[in-house]
This record gives C-alpha cells, sequence and structure tokens, in this order.
C-alpha cells in the first residue's frame, strides 16, 4: 500500500508539473575540513548532480529540489613497519580508501529574475553526510606476520545543514549576441554544519601505529606470526571523533529544460 501511494503521488506530480519547469544541476565540488577536521583529514574533491523545481507565481524566484554527491579524500597505499615477537619487525603494505557520501534536499531563492545575464541566489539544504573507509593490509614483504583481517571498514553519518550564496552566470556573456541560453554557469560558496562523525585520521598515515593523539582511538587489526602462529594486534590508522564543519566550494552548471 506504502509503494503504490508513493509511486501515485510521483505520477501525480508530474504529470501537474512542465518540463520547463525544471532544471538540472551539476559540476565539481571542493570541500575544504573545518575546526578540529581540519588537523586530520585533506579536502575533498566530489561530483554533485541534481534537480529544481521553481515556484509559480509570487514565488517564482524560488526553486526546490534536491542533489546527491559522492567524493574523496585519501587514496593512499604506504608500507608501514610493525614490531612483532621478540621485536621482530616486519614491513606491512597498508592501503587506505576514504570517501565521503552525501544527500539534500534544498531550496534556493534567486535574487534576480531569470532574464538576467548574471543571478545571485541564496540556498538553504538539509541532509545525510556519510564517511566511509576501506582499509586494505597486504602481505607482509618479508614473508613475517599476517593479517586476519584484511579488509576494514569504517563509516559514520550525520545529519547536515548547509547555507550559502552562489551565482548563475549566463553562458551568452561571453558571446556578441546577448540572450537568455538554456545553460548557465553556476557558482557558490557554502558551510556545512552537522553532527559528530567517526573518520580516521589521513594526514598522519605514516606513523598511524604511533599516534596517541587526544581525542582519538587506535583502529587495530589483528595478526598472526607464521613461525609460531600467535595472534597479536596492531594499530594501522587513528579514529577521530569531532562535529561535520567544512567550506564547500561549488563550480558547475544549471540547465534549464525547454518543452
Amino acid at each position: 500500500m506504502k509503494s503504490t501511494f508513493t509511486l501515485l503521488f510521483i505520477t501525480v506530480f508530474i504529470s501537474t508539473t512542465s518540463a520547463q519547469d525544471w532544471k538540472l544541476i551539476g559540476g565539481y565540488n571542493l570541500a575544504i575540513p573545518q575546526g578540529h577536521m581540519n588537523d586530520n583529514i585533506n579536502p575533498a574533491h566530489s561530483m554533485q548532480a541534481g534537480a529544481l523545481y521553481k515556484l509559480k507565481g509570487p514565488l517564482k524566484r524560488l526553486s526546490v529540489g534536491f542533489d546527491a554527491g559522492i567524493g574523496i579524500y585519501a587514496m593512499k597505499r604506504i608500507d608501514q613497519t610493525f614490531t612483532f615477537d621478540n621485536n621482530f619487525t616486519s614491513i606491512v603494505p597498508v592501503n587506505y580508501n576514504s570517501n565521503i557520501l552525501n544527500a539534500n534536499i534544498n531550496a534556493r531563492y534567486n535574487l534576480a529574475g531569470d532574464e538576467k545575464l548574471f543571478i545571485p541566489y541564496i540556498t538553504i539544504k538539509g541532509g545525510v553526510y556519510n564517511f566511509f573507509s576501506t582499509i586494505y593490509v597486504e602481505d607482509p614483504q618479508d614473508g613475517g606476520c599476517h593479517a586476519l583481517q584484511r579488509d576494514n571498514i569504517i563509516k559514520d553519518a550525520t545529519l547536515a545543514w548547509t547555507g550559502g550564496a552562489g551565482l548563475q552566470i549566463n553562458t551568452s556573456v561571453f558571446s556578441k549576441r546577448k540572450f537568455r541560453r538554456n545553460v548557465m554557469i553556476d557558482i557558490s560558496v557554502n558551510s556545512v554544519r552537522g553532527g559528530r562523525i567517526d573518520y580516521i585520521n589521513t594526514t598522519d598515515l605514516v606513523d598511524a601505529q604511533t599516534l596517541n593523539n587526544p581525542g582519538s582511538k587506535p583502529l587495530q587489526v589483528r595478526f598472526v606470526n607464521a613461525s609460531t602462529q600467535n595472534i597479536h594486534e596492531h594499530t594501522v590508522a587513528q579514529v577521530h571523533n569531532s562535529p561535520l564543519r567544512m567550506i564547500e566550494i561549488r563550480l558547475g552548471i544549471v540547465v534549464n529544460i525547454e518543452r
């Protein structure tokens, strides 16, 4: 019954809206961490895509819609040296891949009419940000201890809100003939604020096994000694927890859908 109602709602909504009321949005996003996050992770590079529906009448400058994106803030392979039984050391290659997923509903208000070549706007969003990292521990290069769990996944998510401002630029400004076109350049700067979230430190991975930073906890992996079969643990990364704080700089396009 629930799925039938949802399908009926979507069908009615689409049938009552015109294609020219929709805009497709997309582009590149640079997310720069702030506060405590800035000490532990690198900026994230992502691609965003979504759609906006322009309201009518007195609210014709207001658009509502959604967007989503996927990005990456770390992709490294590091040879870490671990000390095992009897002070025996072994070089173990460890691969780190850290990503961000986000999905938002948003509202955008244009401060100028659609007929203008330059349209400043303000925007507000609410959604979910998901941080997840995959840590793959390879076999040691010297035949020493082996990881019992090679794939280690750490993930966490939080609700977040975003506020910012931007500028749409009609592409006709780059030609001699000035007229309204369906494709516009979109530039914006946004501030992202969310709840506390877990993520691994990706800025000090070379010495991750020796870090003991306040506010962090070790991510340990079980190893087995190939000769003695002794099982023990070693730290491969540090997990931090802090509020989500990022500044996003976006460069993309807005495509007005015509009949």
